[in-house]
């Protein structure tokens, strides 16, 4: 398959079902904790957006400016996050908190991740608008867009196969990584934080999409794309993600869960690129409510969770006001970021080479 920069409004579908999955979870509208599965699925669309569209630059001019990416990808998500960093802590004052500093540098420094696991803030009480419990996984994907455009335009070539070589090497070496590191740890909270949080022990998710890419726009793997089309695969990824939700045995949720919804996404979301076909599942995740909600995706996961809070400092939690306030504050704050705050720097990222809509990678 040839690789262009078009926009892809499915990508947008499956982010919207990303943060859903997240949003209910947090709000306690689920049976279960399927915010993992949202954050798995953000992660898989985010290596396979940035890899494909690394491949239409390489292809383009023979390398990739990482200078440009870099400053695209600042320009993405900062001004949002500022946003977001202000409107939690002028809410933290108004409520006479004594703020953590350490936690609102770890925000705009991506390493909430890390600041979670290993230095364990003392929060004052639950209410405590904590803004690494939701940053977490965006200092994850920081930290892999830090080191992979380097792997990319070191290894990167049409002549050779290094690159997915080594990126699939890295699969397994994460998985290893997470299986050591349930037996080394102390099992229980720990193990669950460290598997669950920490960049070494996550980043794979984001990899499964890289590789994906790979081997649709620069392989044009045919075998692949068998796969893609075949329903009976198909059915099988989608119950291997049911599984990963129900099975809930601590040994598999910390390590070879992420492996299993790795697998499964690298079936479900590159199927809608080979299918020309658009069937009932293709309008579940490529219609205008979805697609909109994934433009939004950005937004709604900062802005959710400080809505929640705000509802949490003020109501009973899980009353019907508290939906109410929670539900409203999360669309008022989402939708003004999204066109006050990201929308307006989209024409200054497009100056550094981005030609995508507001929702990239």
């Amino acid at each position: 398959m040839k690789a262009d920069n078009k926009y892809v409004s499915y990508l947008d579908g499956f982010r919207g079902y990303a943060i859903l999955l997240v949003v209910i979870s947090h709000l306690y509208l689920a049976p279960m904790d399927v915010a993992f599965l949202g954050v798995t699925l953000f992660f898989f669309v985010s290596g396979l957006l940035i890899t494909k569209l690394m491949i239409v630059e390489f292809n383009k001019i023979g390398t990739v400016k990482l200078g440009e990416f870099y400053i695209r990808r600042l320009l993405r998500l900062y001004p949002a996050l500022l946003l977001m960093l202000i409107i939690s802590i002028i809410v933290l004052l108004l409520n006479h908190y004594a703020i953590i500093w350490a936690d609102i540098m770890a925000g705009l420094f991506y390493f909430t991740n890390y600041y979670l696991v290993y230095f364990h803030p003392p929060i004052p009480d639950e209410n405590y608008l904590l803004v690494s419990k939701i940053l977490w996984s965006l200092s994850v994907e920081e930290h892999f867009y830090l080191l992979f455009p380097l792997l990319f335009i070191t290894f990167y070539s049409n002549n050779n196969n290094r690159l997915i070589f080594i990126l699939s090497t890295l699969l397994v070496v994460f998985l290893g990584i997470r299986l050591m590191t349930y037996f080394t740890s102390a099992g229980g909270t720990e193990t669950f934080q460290l598997t669950y949080y920490t960049t070494h022990c996550r980043a794979d998710s984001i990899l499964y999409g890289c590789v994906s890419a790979l081997l649709l726009y620069k392989y044009d793997s045919k075998w692949y794309q068998a796969l893609l089309r075949s329903q009976l695969v198909f059915i099988l990824a989608f119950l291997v993600l049911l599984f990963t939700i129900v099975f809930n045995q601590l040994f598999f949720q910390t390590t070879i869960k992420y492996t299993l919804q790795g697998l499964a996404f690298a079936i479900i979301i590159p199927s809608f690129a080979v299918l020309h076909t658009k069937g009932f599942v293709h309008s579940l995740v490529d219609n205008k409510i979805m697609v909109y909600i994934g433009k939004l995706c950005y937004s709604l996961y900062l802005f959710h969770w400080v809505a929640l809070k705000i509802g949490n400092l003020y109501l009973p939690p899980k009353s019907l006001s508290w939906y109410a306030l929670v539900v409203i504050l999360t669309i008022v704050l989402s939708v003004g970021s999204y066109y006050l705050v990201e929308k307006p720097f989209v024409k200054l990222r497009r100056k550094f080479g981005s030609n995508a809509k507001v929702a990239t990678a």
